[in-house]
């Protein structure tokens, strides 16, 4: 059945009442019945009270499809308490081991350090923690109601942390809910790029720590409340008195995502209910309504002027919830903590006006202490990626949607809006135009790391999509019932919550200085075919850098780079012969000795960025300032020949000597 107009349970709007949707003629819906009219009945207006006879009938009015669950509605069940160590110890962990084998259990810490012990086992079953072994966690991820982090900060070689933005200033990115509720500075020297979420702009994002009359136009007693909410100290407050607030679209657009949390007391209070308006400019207005409560026992969407959409019911459980409405030309979708609540065609012309109000649909008054709380809304714009863009790594870069660039230094920011130095003048940016800030690569070490180092990889959002995995590598310092925490070189001590956590890598033991964590382009020419080198334009021949070391280290010591596209010594790869020679090479040296070259540790195409280990012969180290430098060089014919390459990255290991590099 897909007549695309809204039936209540029990009723139809043009019987209010009357004929039952199961088992009876309708005469007010198609094929109802001998005679059934094929005129859509007319709800009752927005915001007017509900009509109990038959509605007066318009064209241009169409309401949604129920469609009806057996039995009874689909439960929106409360999310489980982040960091319940009873949830935590529940959640299934496998440890995979080299070869293959895969063990279920539990990883925890003691006096031995950090282990794994295989379920239903005693302490004889618990193995330490070593490289190459990998745990792999089933843990839920974020709550439902957390939405998603629209921001990312990149910190080389896929690792990067989403939240939400704070500020930006010249000595650190600090982002909101990252991993907890709260600030969570990172050393700006370690930060590629802070971008919005691929394919999307944040055009309107409020917490309701204020009331912005501004940006809000505000009809009757709406106000903060300090008593329950979801994220800051404060949400907004909607008595159930015909409030509202109402956001006007400043430049409208077709696609994109409302996303806003609201906390339900689950009381049925009937005549009043409160709800999200979006209204799209077209031909005729057409608008989207998501009521959130009170007369009815579930959820509801209305579409007045709009497409059919086919909905499901979803009960109204106490607690905080979150609606995301996706728009578009083609497709309009609404859930309610990821659970779909009604989907069909899209809207045929911009968003324009974004609603959040409360009304009476009949004479009684509402109890005094009715209202309804909404906290951090979210509003994005889909838009396309435009252009090639240039790189220039001396400078900050503001890539714009439109595909236009500003480079610059990037000074002060916050969330919605920051600022940049170009020249002698500064000028202001809102996110709503801006895709990111990609950061000049201006190499500084980072904090030393020692232990057993790990990269661990957690959700950053509900749902388990690829691209919400979050990453950092750094050492591991504490294993709890609820957190693992890893430290890290530019971020300090990451505490992911466990009930987060995917996977757990654990890569050598030992101390790890990064010393550079930017990408370079090495070689002669502009990277133009995939996979693409970043940046595309080359830096020449030469990379050099400097760390300090404050003491000589006392166990083997490694030069670690992070490298992709190096022409390697295996027998079967191009230019091999070439290398074997003495020619394309990329030579090594520390504090002016050559020591090594990184061409013989490939034996692959190097298509994917390998990480690779060259021992450092301990005399060319000494206490205090080391250079560490690499030099191409070409081919005999042509000395300015040289290998175009990646370095993703570099950092000084030292600790036990690790499995002897192979040789073919």
């Amino acid at each position: 059945m897909n007549t695309g107009w809204l039936m209540r349970r029990d009723q139809c709007w043009q019987c209010a009442g009357g004929a039952r949707v199961a088992g009876a003629e309708c005469p007010g819906l198609p094929d109802g019945g001998a005679g059934a009219s094929k005129t859509p009945p007319q709800p009752p207006e927005l915001g007017t009270a509900r009509q109990s006879g038959l509605a007066s009938h318009t064209r241009r009015l169409r309401k949604l499809l129920l469609r009806l669950v057996p039995a009874t509605a689909v439960v929106l069940h409360a999310p489980a308490r982040a960091g319940d160590p009873a949830q935590a110890a529940s959640r299934a962990e496998v440890l995979e081991r080299a070869g293959g084998e895969r063990v279920s259990g539990r990883l925890s810490s003691g006096a031995g350090g950090f282990m794994f012990t295989a379920a239903g086992s005693g302490t004889d079953r618990s193995m330490p923690l070593e490289p190459g072994m990998v745990v792999r966690f089933d843990g839920p991820g974020p709550p439902r109601t957390a939405g998603l982090p629209p921001f990312r900060v990149a910190l080389g070689l896929d690792q990067r942390i989403s939240g939400r933005l704070a500020s930006i200033d010249e000595t650190h990115v600090v982002l909101l809910d990252a991993l907890a509720p709260g600030p969570f500075p990172i050393n700006r020297a370690g930060v590629q790029s802070l971008v919005q979420r691929p394919g999307e702009t944040l055009v309107l994002l409020d917490g309701f720590e204020t009331l912005d009359r501004v940006r809000w136009t505000i009809v009757g007693e709406p106000g903060l409340s300090r008593a329950q909410p979801l994220a800051g100290e404060q949400c907004l407050n909607l008595p159930a008195n015909g409030s509202a607030l109402t956001y006007h679209v400043a430049e409208p657009f077709a696609a994109g995502r409302l996303e806003v949390a609201f906390h339900d007391l689950g009381r049925v209070v009937a005549g009043h209910k409160w709800f999200v308006d979006l209204t799209f400019r077209g031909p005729d207005p057409e608008t989207v309504r998501a009521v959130l409560g009170w007369s009815e026992e579930s959820l509801a969407v209305e579409s007045v002027g709009g497409p059919a959409l086919a909905i499901q019911r979803l009960a109204r459980p106490s607690g905080w919830h979150r609606l995301v409405l996706r728009f578009g030309a083609d497709r309009c979708e609404v859930s309610i903590d990821g659970n779909e609540l009604a989907h069909g065609k899209g809207f045929d012309g911009p968003l324009v006006e974004v609603r959040l109000a409360t009304s009476a649909t009949d004479t009684e008054p509402a109890p005094p202490d009715l209202a309804g709380q909404i906290d951090d809304l979210r509003l994005v714009r889909f838009s396309e990626p435009v252009g090639s863009p240039e790189v220039d790594v001396s400078q900050d870069e503001v890539r714009l949607t439109s595909g236009d660039q500003v480079f610059g230094h990037v000074t002060t920011g916050t969330g919605e809006r920051f600022e940049t130095r170009v020249d002698d003048r500064v000028v202001p940016f809102s996110w709503s135009g801006v895709a990111g800030v990609y950061f000049r690569r201006d190499a500084k070490p980072g904090a030393l790391v020692s232990g057993l180092l790990v990269r661990a990889e957690w959700r950053s959002a509900p749902g388990r999509e690829p691209a919400d995995l979050d990453c950092v590598e750094g050492a591991l310092t504490a294993v709890s019932p609820t957190t693992l925490s890893v430290a890290t070189p530019y971020a300090g001590v990451v505490a992911i919550p466990r009930e987060r956590m995917a996977s757990l890598v654990v890569i050598s033991r030992g101390a790890r200085l990064v010393i550079d964590p930017s990408a370079h382009h090495l070689g002669d020419e502009i990277s133009t075919m995939p996979p693409m080198l970043d940046p595309p334009q080359p830096e020449g021949g030469v990379l050099e850098r400097g760390f300090e070391l404050p003491a000589l280290p006392e166990q083997p010591v490694w030069l670690v780079l992070d490298v992709v596209q190096v022409v390697g010594e295996g027998a079967d790869q191009p230019f091999s012969a070439v290398v074997k020679k003495g020619e394309l090479r990329t030579n090594v040296s520390l504090n002016g000795t050559p020591f090594d070259y990184i061409n013989h540790y490939i034996f692959s195409r190097n298509e994917t960025p390998e990480r690779i280990r060259l021992p450092i012969p301990k005399r060319l180290l000494r206490a205090g300032r080391n250079i560490v430098r690499l030099d191409q060089v070409g081919i005999a014919s042509d000395p300015n020949y040289l290998d175009d390459l990646g370095v993703l990255g570099i950092a000084l290991e030292s600790g036990p000597a690790p499995p002897a590099p192979r040789r073919d």
